[in-house]
């Protein structure tokens, strides 16, 4: 199979990066940042097409990764950002998506639900 859509995942947690990669690898090239400042040096070497994005993560979270990317002067500030966050709060939901999220799941999700919202994103 033609994988020819590219997903940076960015996630601290090597178990939810492992989980991500066997549901999706057969269907996207697949690229992982294990932090929000790896995540921007990644998106500097290659756009990728959709940012799955941990909320909670040390020194730089979620959010201040999604505020940096939407602020940016660049081609990145389009990525599509679907956030995957522990923190199920409508408190924490909404600043996702202030800060530029286009969508924001709570862990733990459905995961043809994520599938759908990929392609959704990506298609668009």
């Amino acid at each position: 199979m033609h994988k020819s859509h590219y997903i940076l995942i960015v996630d601290d947690e090597p178990i939810n990066q492992l989980i991500l990669d066997e549901e999706l690898s057969d269907h996207f090239e697949l690229d992982f940042a294990d932090n929000g400042e790896d995540c921007l040096k990644s998106i500097q070497n290659r756009c990728p097409d959709l940012l799955l994005l941990d909320g909670k993560m040390p020194n730089m979270n979620g959010i201040e990764v999604c505020q940096f990317i939407r602020a940016s002067d660049n081609q990145s500030r389009k990525i599509p950002i679907i956030m995957l966050s522990a923190n199920a709060s409508q408190i924490e939901k909404k600043k996702g998506l202030a800060a530029g999220a286009n969508v924001y799941l709570s862990k733990p999700f459905d995961m043809d639900h994520l599938q759908q919202l990929i392609r959704t994103h990506i298609s668009n």
